[in-house]
C-alpha cells in the first residue's frame, strides 16, 4: 500500500477518535454540568412551543378517534329524523355493538347525566368518563375534569392532570397560551411536578418568568435539580444551553 494512502488513513482514524471523544465530552457536559452554561431564552421558548404543538396534535387525533363513533351515531340520528334510509348503517352499528358485548366489552352509558363503567354525556361519572364535566378514574372533559388521569379543556384536577387554563395535580401540565383569558391567563399549572406557561410546584418548568418553585427551569432560573429532571424527559431543551465551542 502506498505511503500516502497509509498516512491519510491514519489521519482519518485520529480525526475520528477526536470527534468521538468530543461527543462523549459533550454528553458529559449536557448530563452533569448543563445548568452551569448560559441559557438562550428564545431557543428555550421555541422548544417549549414545539412540545406543546406535539401534544396538541396527539390530543386532537386521539379525541377524533375516540369521538368518531359517537359523531357517526349523531349524524345517523339526524339523517333518520330527515327520513333518510340508514338501515344499512344501523344494522352495522348494532352488529358491532353486539360483538363488543359478546367479547366482554362493558355497556356504554349515554345521557345528559351519564353514569357507568364507560360514560359519555354532558355531566359524566364512570371508570372512563367523557363529557363536558367529567369525573372518573380516566376523565376527559371539554370544560373540566377530575380523576386519576384527568384531561380538561379549561381546568383539570387529578394525580396526572392535563389542561389548558388551570391544572392541579401531582403531575400537572397546563399547555394553554397566556392570552387565552384577559383576567385569568392560561397555562397555569400547580403540582409537585408542574409544567406550564406559568408553573408553580416543587419542580417547575415554566415558559416565562412568572413561574415559581423550589427547583425551577425557566428563562429566569435554571436550578440543577430541575434542569436534570426536565432535560431527561424533554431532551431538546438541552439545545437551549450555549455550550463552549
Amino acid at each position: 500500500m502506498p505511503a500516502g494512502i497509509t498516512q491519510n488513513s491514519r489521519r482519518w482514524k485520529v480525526l475520528l477518535q477526536i470527534k468521538q471523544m468530543s461527543k462523549i465530552s459533550g454528553k458529559q457536559i449536557k448530563d452533569e454540568e448543563l445548568h452551569n452554561y448560559p441559557l438562550d431564552a428564545e431557543i428555550f421558548r421555541r422548544t417549549f412551543n414545539g412540545y406543546v404543538r406535539r401534544f396538541n396534535t396527539a390530543f386532537t387525533v386521539s379525541a377524533l378517534l375516540i369521538s368518531a363513533p359517537f359523531i357517526a351515531r349523531v349524524i345517523a340520528w339526524y339523517l333518520e329524523q330527515t327520513k333518510v334510509d340508514i338501515t344499512g348503517f344501523l344494522n352495522l352499528w348494532y352488529a358491532g355493538e353486539s360483538l363488543l358485548l359478546d367479547i366482554g366489552f362493558p355497556h356504554i352509558a349515554f345521557g345528559v347525566f351519564a353514569s357507568g363503567i364507560i360514560s359519555v354525556g354532558s355531566f359524566t361519572f364512570g371508570l372512563i368518563s367523557v363529557g363536558n364535566c367529567s369525573f372518573g378514574v380516566i376523565s376527559i372533559g371539554l370544560a373540566c375534569s377530575c380523576g386519576i388521569i384527568s384531561i380538561g379543556g379549561i381546568s383539570s384536577v387529578g394525580i396526572i392532570a392535563i389542561g389548558y387554563l388551570r391544572v392541579y395535580g401531582i403531575i400537572a401540565v397546563a399547555v394553554g397560551k397566556r392570552d387565552i383569558h384577559p383576567i385569568n391567563p392560561g397555562g397555569q399549572a400547580f403540582g409537585v411536578i408542574a409544567i406550564g406557561r406559568r408553573a408553580r410546584g416543587v419542580y417547575s418548568l415554566s415558559y416565562g418568568d412568572a413561574g415559581e418553585g423550589t427547583y425551577q427551569f425557566s428563562p429566569k432560573r435554571q436550578d440543577p435539580e430541575a434542569v436534570a429532571l426536565f432535560t431527561r424527559w424533554y431532551k431538546k431543551f438541552k439545545d437551549a444551553f450555549v455550550l463552549p465551542s
